[in-house]
């Protein structure tokens, strides 16, 4: 067993995605916020002008991108709070693959509803 001093190789991964997530998360927040506001077509925000913007391929990308790093980025996170209390490898495990099968759940729904519009 490792002792808490000894550095975790995959530890610094985390905090690599983590850091490298938050950046596209600027950047798929802010094209969604620019089409959402600036683009032309002036659609309204309500059922019908989602459903019109998301006829748009970039506007389904723009919108899978940012859940999925949405959802990386806030569990990674929720992870390594967790870890911050949590010493045993075993119950490290647990937790990583939790929150692996949760995102998966979530991400699978998110598509699901963004797929929802395309029809």
């Amino acid at each position: 067993m490792a002792s808490l001093a000894s550095p975790q190789p995959h530890g610094a991964w985390a905090w690599i995605w983590q850091r490298i997530t938050a950046v596209l998360l600027v950047i798929f927040l802010g094209a969604h916020l620019f089409v959402l506001h600036y683009v032309p077509e002036n659609l309204s925000i309500n059922f019908l002008g989602v459903a019109a913007r998301f006829k748009s391929v970039l506007y389904v990308i723009v919108d899978s991108g940012l859940l999925a790093v949405g959802l990386y980025h806030a569990l990674n996170g929720i992870r390594n709070v967790l870890f911050d209390f949590v010493v045993a490898e075993g119950k490290r495990t647990a937790i990583t693959w939790t929150l692996i099968v949760v995102g998966l759940a979530f991400l699978g729904w998110g598509a699901y509803a963004l797929t929802a519009f395309m029809k």
